[in-house]
This record gives C-alpha cells, structure tokens and sequence, in this order.
C-alpha cells in the first residue's frame, strides 16, 4: 500500500466511525491520516481541516482554535519541514515530533515505485 492509499484508507475509517456514533475512533483515524499526510502539501492541508470539522462537531472550541492555527502550518510540507509521527491536534505541540505507529512507519519508509 503507498502512502497517498494508506492515507485514503485512514480518511474512510474516520468517515465510517463517523457514521456510527463513535467520535473517539474517528479522531484516532484523522491523526492516523494526519500523520500520513504531513509529507504533501494538499494532504496535509485536507487532514487539518477533517481535524477542524471534527473540532466543530465536538464543539471542542480549543481544538477548533489550534486547528485554525495549524492550517498555516501546512505549508511546511512544500519545504519538507514537519514533525514527523505529530498527529496534528492540541494533545501534542505543533513542532514536536513523536514516535510513528509500526505499521505506518513502514508505509512511510517505502521507496516510492516509478510506472
């Protein structure tokens, strides 16, 4: 699975525990794909701002505020500079790189296969 796929699939999840009521399992996904997006600038972008949605329905008006805050900070991916394994809410600091899940650390350190 490449990044931009993992990524994807990190967004459904979030989509289905959406659906199902379960507002925790859906903000563990959006940090999932958070962390996997960091890398493009659009993907990046699009993850702060499911993050911000998700802030908006918790009416958790401190998170919607960092989120505000971090959507500048997307810009970051254009120049390569993010903090990697940082799942992109007001729990960890914005520049404070954290310790990346197993499974997407492999994702993220797979070589990108040319057609």
């Amino acid at each position: 699975m490449t990044r931009q796929q993992a990524f994807h699939h990190e967004r459904l999840l979030a989509q289905l525990w959406r659906a199902r009521g379960d507002a925790g399992r859906e903000l563990r996904h959006l940090e999932r794909a958070h962390i996997l997006g960091q890398p493009g600038f659009s993907e990046h972008l699009a993850s702060h701002l499911w993050l911000l949605g998700w802030a908006w329905r918790q009416r958790d008006w401190a998170e919607v505020a960092a989120q505000l805050l971090r959507l500048p900070g997307s810009l970051g991916s254009l120049l390569g500079l993010y903090p990697l394994g940082n799942p992109g809410t007001r729990r960890v600091g914005p520049l404070t790189a954290q310790p990346l899940p197993e499974d997407l650390r492999k994702v993220l350190q797979k070589p990108v296969e040319l057609l």
